[in-house]
């Protein structure tokens, strides 16, 4: 499929106002506006929260901090209830229960403690600031208590201690009271010292924390309950006994922080806007040239609209450089401007580069657009792990494995400690987010980059702290507090992990075509075309008649121009008439208006600028057009083109020094020049001059002390007469008019160099 004329429109507008020399303008076209980057208002109105809450979102700061904003926005919102669905398990800190205690007490919300099976530790706090308590019918709660730590076990330490645990014990009685709970139940949950009577029975002994059964805890003594209000089978069950008929609304922390932070990328970014209503020319577009495997396909012609589009990522494609990050780059934006289905990753990498990979999470599958899958088929290591982490969903073979991205030197080795520390943390600070955004376990992912880092999931270790973590198949799976590890399942092939979930499309595999890969390689040497066509169009413009360069000229411009063309570049005949419209301009400043400087200077501007944007990507620049989330900034996606065009220009000055001083003299420079245009000989026939010796032995004439005048203004090259000579010459620096006395001081080949003649 041809790019659009409309794209290719307004790709020739953008080069025609930065030829003309305009600065400070910007192009933008009407977008969505973006909506707020918040949760709508009124979410949780008159609905029941059950919010789940587990040990790590208790004791994680991150995940506490998460809790936190949750019940934040439920009272702001004025949620008919708040149902805490309790599996809290083990001790806790000082700092972790204090601070929860100062939480609770903010909470003006009808609240209910659903102990679902244990609500131990700071879990029993939790349940104390509620203002009603029911129990699983397998539930336990109590056991408070501080550890000590056995080797700080001096006598300061211990009165510290005795402190800090007397000001805990005095919140959770001032808690428990504000609730309607018995503050002695609240205090022997904490204090190992206290016994606890009440009526006749004991509850607590001297020298146990207190914990209680369900059955315990929902007893009754002269009529009240000890803490708990019954035991009953769900938090729909309780509600119900309760009352409470309003909406039940299930979520956990960690969802609701994560889709907060989708819906405030989404809207800082514009949002994301259907794909193939983004397409340039408004329409998807397929021919049959364009079908898997055509020789003369091109990217640009296969539509990936309704499509599932496979990358595969084999064991050395993360290792080749740049250009496959590129490609799969490009893929997935062509994905999302199309509208396809999904993205599906066939992964087999034993990882690659670490820098790239991660600008690819940070660019494109941030926000892709469109569902994202990874396929470990059957290694996603290093930076095929980072990836994996990148995308919305994880599928594993059965015996696969995925991990180990801890960053390394090119050759395997260890970086220095200071740079290790630095790039360490800008992974985790990556991955983290990547995860987070992604729906992934953060703390796995982190664990995927650093030695130092433990696996956790709901109080079960998953990975302990000192290596890297890897995980197979078995354990990427498996559910933990309710949810997988990582993976969402397993899957013997990619079309089971269509079927689970449930996709629908024809499968395409996303790859470089015939045409594709010999332009690719184009792209990879244009800057040698650039050098061959500057050069040959400069030697044809100053040599009379037509001739090999001429020919080498326009060969390397039509490759140039076809092969990025064939790419998906911006490369066409608007931006090829621009660069012959350049030409000519310089042409005539040459030939016709030596000297005026503006037709030279502005024909040089075209022929750069149509260079320049000749090598633009038209996805890219179809994606920055329309302001999409991961398009590049006008800058990066023109840098790179700017760089090949200026080592073009060096190298096509430094062809033309060298070409000059050695060509003229060599049985090549001479073939290449046609008889019928310029004799032989290093300019023009030569019939005056002193005679020296030819570097083959035989002898030409130098042109030194001729004497003549100028035809032209030399600014500082022009032509001049000398007898019956008409010669190309330039001046020793200075600018000499037309007409000015000439006299020849060098003559080194075709280079003939004069100054004014002394009177």
């Amino acid at each position: 499929m041809r790019t659009s004329t409309a794209t290719r429109l307004r790709a020739l507008l953008f080069a025609v106002i930065a030829a003309v020399g305009f600065s400070g303008i910007t192009f933008s076209e009407d977008a969505p506006e973006s909506k707020a980057a918040k949760s709508p208002a009124g979410e949780f109105a008159g609905k029941a929260l059950v919010v789940a809450v587990t040990t790590d979102d208790l004791e994680d700061g991150r995940r506490f901090h998460d809790l936190q904003k949750l019940l934040t926005q439920a009272r702001e919102d004025k949620a008919a209830a708040v149902v805490f669905d309790l599996n809290v398990r083990g001790g806790a800190s000082l700092e972790a229960q204090q601070r929860l205690l100062e939480e609770l007490s903010a909470l003006k919300l009808k609240s209910f403690a659903f102990v679902n099976p244990s609500a131990l530790g700071t879990g029993a706090l939790v349940a104390l600031g509620t203002d009603t308590i029911y129990m699983a019918p397998t539930g336990i709660i109590g056991g408070a208590g501080v550890v000590i730590d056995s080797e700080k076990n001096e006598e300061a330490q211990h009165r510290k201690l005795a402190q800090e645990l007397s000001v805990l014990k005095a919140r959770a009685r001032s808690l428990a009271k504000s609730k309607g709970h018995d503050s002695r139940v609240a205090e022997a949950f904490i204090d190992s010292e206290l016994e606890v009577k009440i009526g006749d029975q004991l509850l607590s002994k001297k020298g146990e924390v207190l914990t209680l059964t369900a059955d315990e805890a929902a007893r009754r003594i002269d009529g009240k309950p000890v803490l708990a209000e019954a035991v009953v089978g769900s938090a729909e069950a309780l509600l119900k006994a309760e009352g409470i008929t309003a909406e039940v609304v299930r979520v956990s922390p960690r969802d609701h922080a994560r889709q907060q932070n989708l819906e405030r990328i989404s809207s800082s970014s514009g949002g994301t806007t259907p794909a193939a209503a983004k397409q340039p020319g408004g329409e998807n577009r397929e021919s049959e040239s364009g079908k898997a495997g055509a020789f003369l396909g091109k990217r640009d012609q296969i539509s990936y609209a309704g499509k599932i589009v496979r990358l595969t990522i084999g064991e050395e494609d993360l290792v080749t450089g740049k250009a496959r990050f590129e490609f799969m780059d490009r893929t997935l934006k062509k994905a999302r401007l199309d509208g396809a289905t999904a993205v599906i990753f066939d992964m087999d990498t034993p990882g690659g580069f670490a820098w790239a990979t991660e600008g690819l999470l940070l660019n494109s599958l941030q926000d892709a657009g469109v569902p994202t899958i990874t396929f470990v088929n059957t290694r996603a290591e290093s930076a095929g792990a980072i990836i994996a982490m990148g995308t919305d969903t994880i599928y594993m073979r059965p015996a696969a494995t995925i991990g180990s991205a801890l960053v390394v030197a090119g050759g395997g080795a260890d970086l220095p400690e200071a740079l290790n520390d630095k790039i360490t943390q800008m992974s985790i600070a990556t991955i983290r987010n990547m995860a987070e955004l992604k729906g992934h376990n953060p703390d796995i992912a982190e664990a995927f980059v650093t030695q130092d880092k433990e696996g956790k999931i709901d109080g079960v270790v998953i990975h302990e702290a000192g290596h890297v973590l890897n995980l197979n198949t078995i354990d990427a799976s498996r559910e933990v507090g309710g949810r997988p590890v990582l993976a969402n399942g397993v899957a013997n092939s990619i079309e089971e992990v269509i079927a689970k979930e449930g996709l629908e499309g024809e499968l395409i595999d996303a790859q470089a075509y015939g045409m594709e890969s010999f332009a690719h390689l184009v792209q990879k040497y244009s800057f040698v075309l650039i050098i061959l066509g500057l050069a040959g169009a400069y030697t044809e413009l100053k040599m009379p008649g037509f001739g090999v360069p001429g020919v080498v000229s326009l060969l390397s411009f039509g490759l140039f121009f076809f092969g990025n063309h064939a790419a998906g570049n911006l490369a066409g005949y608007e931006l090829a008439v621009l660069l012959v419209l350049g030409l000519i301009l310089i042409g005539v400043e040459v030939f016709i208006l030596p000297g005026t400087i503006i037709p030279g200077l502005v024909g040089a501007t075209l022929v750069l600028v149509s260079l320049v944007m000749a090598m633009v990507d038209s996805v890219d620049f179809a994606y920055s057009w329309e302001g999409l989330p991961g398009a590049e900034s006008w800058g990066g996606i023109l840098g790179g083109a700017f760089v090949t065009v200026a080592a073009g220009l060096i190298g096509s000055v430094a062809l033309l020094l060298v070409a000059m001083r050695y060509l003229p003299e060599s049985k090549a420079g001479r073939w290449m020049v046609l008889k019928e245009s310029i004799a032989g000989g290093p300019s023009i026939p030569v019939e005056a001059g002193a005679a020296v010796s030819g570097s083959g032995g035989g002898s030409r004439r130098s042109y030194i002390g001729l004497e003549g005048e100028a035809l032209t203004d030399l600014h500082p090259a022009g032509k001049g007469r000398f007898g019956d000579l008409l010669l190309d010459i330039i001046s020793d620096g200075e600018y000499l008019e037309e007409g000015t006395s000439l006299r020849v001081v060098t003559h080194e080949g075709s280079r003939i160099v004069v100054m004014a003649k002394q009177e």
